[in-house]
């Protein structure tokens, strides 16, 4: 932890976090701000004093001396499941709090959104808040509609500021397949799936039981080695799209493990737009439940989901991994199944793969408009930021001086 002696002073913009402070940066140009920080991990020595003199020590009773030190006009977060934040309106009344989703949300106790899920309600009963949450889309605004049903916020939906901000020349232009591409969400493990914490070690919790990584990355070994197959069948290369840096080896390792005797490649994520910089025309991408697969597919992007991870570990009765779960109910459709058999694999993919231009569109709109925005230079951003009177450069693309190594 670092100790930060700075005399805090009054503020116009507070960044809550620094989790996207490269996009919000590439778009606001307002000076007088700060960031505030999780005290765990850099504590201002003036804040903790203001903090023990109200004899109270939480991250609530920290958060609520930085505010009445710093007192700002905005507060801004893409910590959008940080409980702490939406206690910026029980502090400081004339605040705006501005907060931007920034990950697929759905309510269930898994690592940090479980409590985000289930403990915001009953604050927000005592009128923590926000004045503004700008979802992914449709899914996104029913999630938090149905934990905040006491909220006065507005819901704007703006897709995914990063998703929003790349410019991917050419590769809405389809004509033949070419690649499979295949989302990884495989974390930084450090090797544990070759251990025996692999198959003991709770990943997610469940009403009455538990999941371990084994059961929950099942899916990811099962489909990525489908898709090898299938891709080499069609003479088609297959990349795995990596969630992890070169340096970080054990997605790498989970992989190439899983996909021992085929050709594939591996892209690393370098950079946090790399992902969608490393797209080329004729990909078609599958994935499970990554964000980014939903955002590629706002894009108008050939995107398959096989979004049966809970189904494959063995809990087919829980369902928020399914595919635009609950906005979509039904278990299958032209590019998606909630099934992770070769054969519902393989039906996915051949339409994903061989529909026509008019066909693909025909059949994914109504989806696309239902559960993700797609909204490019982030034009809906920068009208909220003008009405919250935050200096923003307008919509424009995201400058590369600004993209931060992952």
């Amino acid at each position: 932890m670092k100790v930060d002696f700075n005399l805090p002073r009054r503020t116009k913009l507070v960044y809550f976090g620094r989790t996207g402070h490269g996009i919000l940066r590439n778009y606001i140009t307002e000076l007088d701000f700060v960031i505030y920080d999780n005290p765990r991990e850099r504590l201002n020595l003036w804040v903790a004093l203001r903090m023990l003199i109200s004899c109270k020590r939480s991250n609530f009773a920290y958060y609520r001396a930085f505010l009445l030190l710093h007192r700002p006009d905005v507060v801004i977060t893409m910590e959008d499941n940080n409980v702490t934040f939406y206690a910026t309106k029980a502090v400081l009344r004339g605040c705006k709090s501005i907060a931007i989703q920034n990950g697929y949300r759905i309510n269930l106790p898994i690592s940090r959104d479980a409590a985000f899920g289930i403990d915001l309600p009953h604050p927000n009963q005592l009128r923590h808040d926000a004045d503004v949450i700008l979802t992914q889309g449709g899914h996104g605004t029913y999630f938090y509609q149905s934990i905040l049903p006491h909220s006065r916020c507005e819901f704007v939906e703006a897709g995914h500021l990063m998703n929003n901000a790349i410019a991917a020349e050419g590769v809405d232009v389809f004509e033949r397949p070419k690649r499979l591409v295949f989302i990884s969400k495989y974390p930084n493990l450090n090797r544990a799936h070759t251990s025996i914490n692999w198959y003991s070690h709770e990943w997610m919790s469940l009403t009455d039981t538990t999941v371990t990584a084994a059961e929950y990355f099942r899916v990811d070994a099962i489909v990525v080695r489908a898709c090898a197959l299938i891709a080499s069948e069609h003479e088609l290369q297959f990349v795995v799209l990596g969630k992890r840096p070169k340096r970080q080896s054990s997605e790498y390792e989970f992989f190439a493990e899983h996909l021992a005797g085929l050709e594939w490649t591996y892209s690393p994520s370098d950079s946090q737009s790399s992902s969608y910089e490393s797209l080329r025309p004729g990909d078609v991408i599958v994935n499970t439940d990554s964000t980014l697969g939903y955002e590629l597919l706002a894009r108008g992007l050939r995107t398959a989901f096989i979004s049966a991870r809970l189904r494959t570990a063995g809990y087919p009765e829980v369902r928020e991994y399914e595919f635009g779960y609950p906005v979509i109910s039904q278990a299958r459709g032209p590019f998606w199944t909630n099934d992770s058999s070769d054969s519902e694999i393989r039906r996915v993919l051949e339409f994903t793969m061989w529909a026509g231009a008019a066909e693909w569109s025909e059949q994914t709109r109504f989806v696309r408009q239902s559960i993700f925005n797609f909204d490019p230079r982030n034009r809906i951003f920068c009208r909220v930021l003008d009405e919250a009177g935050i200096e923003n450069t307008g919509p424009r693309y995201w400058t590369p001086e600004l993209i931060p190594a992952n």
